[in-house]
């Protein structure tokens, strides 16, 4: 499999040079030395390789998604990858795990339309910069930005970079500016902007970069519950057939860490998940009494989904009666 990738995917499969020499290198210093060429990298000899068993393996479950030998999946898989850029890597990350899969599936398994979800705490500034031109492929983030001021440091993760070239009004930031969000605001990003948009899109395949960074008690200084992160991905069965893939990112208290990576994978487990997120859609607006969700969560929250909201409203007609 991965020579095959490698075939097919030459501008994503590639690492830097200096590093792909170094496979196998047990020389600390050396190792060291290259590391330091790059944003938070650390290397061992055996790096190269598992970063690419990692995203052949990832492969390989899309694969198996998409031909109908399993209904979803959840990858298991480290490094992550949503940092990575072609030929550079950061962020732990060296090899884009969900930008190989999405290419791999429009390459190879007859997929056109492909919508990649990401919840890590970090924005995937990887992801974004390989399909920033590219309609076949919505990147969605939800992140905290702090206006660039949070990991990676970059201005590009707020609301309006939203693509360029044919791939304008496809690549949709949610940027905290304030930490602490918890789950009352990523069900709002859901039901006001993602969801209505996905729909509208109409994908083939959902690919979820799922990092748990932002759950409760872990390193994003967020409060989203494990329960949460269940009930996001039962609202994204609804999409695609139900072929949702999932791939760790983030997420660095193993406690939790597992407690969130079990509530995913019970919800991809239930045939049912669909149907349970839109009766508690339907709930949690009864509770409301139709008031406007947006009125109801924390007041930054709600401005930073306000203000990408703002900024697709030209590309999605779902968010023009805004």
């Amino acid at each position: 499999m991965e020579s095959h990738l490698t075939d097919i995917l030459p501008k994503l499969f590639v690492v830097p040079i200096r590093l792909d020499k170094l496979a196998n290198c047990n020389c600390c210093d050396q190792l060291d030395l290259e590391a330091q060429q790059y944003n938070s990298i650390y290397l061992t000899g055996d790096s190269i390789k598992e970063a690419k068993k990692a995203a052949t393996s990832l492969c390989t479950l899309v694969s198996d998604v998409v031909d109908g030998n399993l209904d979803n999946g959840f990858a298991v898989i480290r490094p992550p990858g949503h940092h990575a850029e072609p030929a550079v890597a950061g962020g732990y990350c060296l090899l884009n795990n969900i930008a190989i899969a999405a290419s791999y599936a429009r390459a190879k398994l007859n997929i056109e339309k492909v919508l990649i979800v990401d919840w890590d705490v970090h924005h995937g500034n990887g992801t974004q910069s390989i399909f920033l031109d590219d309609p076949n492929v919505l990147y969605f983030s939800v992140h905290r930005w702090h206006g660039g001021n949070f990991f990676p440091f970059l201005q590009n993760g707020g609301p309006t970079n939203i693509g360029k070239e044919n791939g304008t009004g496809y690549n949709v930031n949610v940027g905290w500016t304030r930490k602490g969000m918890g789950d009352e605001e990523y069900f709002a990003v859901w039901e006001r902007l993602l969801m209505p948009i996905a729909n509208e899109f109409n994908p083939d395949l959902i690919l979820v970069s799922a990092g748990f960074d932002a759950a409760e008690g872990d390193l994003g200084e967020c409060n989203v519950t494990p329960e949460c992160f269940g009930s996001l991905t039962q609202s994204l069965m609804s999409l695609a057939n139900g072929r949702v893939v999932c791939s760790l990112e983030g997420g660095y208290v193993r406690s939790i860490l597992g407690k969130c990576v079990k509530s995913v994978v019970s919800a991809l487990l239930d045939p049912e998940s669909p149907r349970i997120a839109k009766m508690e859609e339907e709930e949690a607006a009864r509770e409301r009494n139709s008031e406007e969700i947006l009125d109801c969560i924390d007041p930054t929250a709600a401005k930073n989904i306000r203000a990408t909201i703002a900024a697709h409203q030209p590309y999605w007609q779902c968010l023009r009666a805004e």
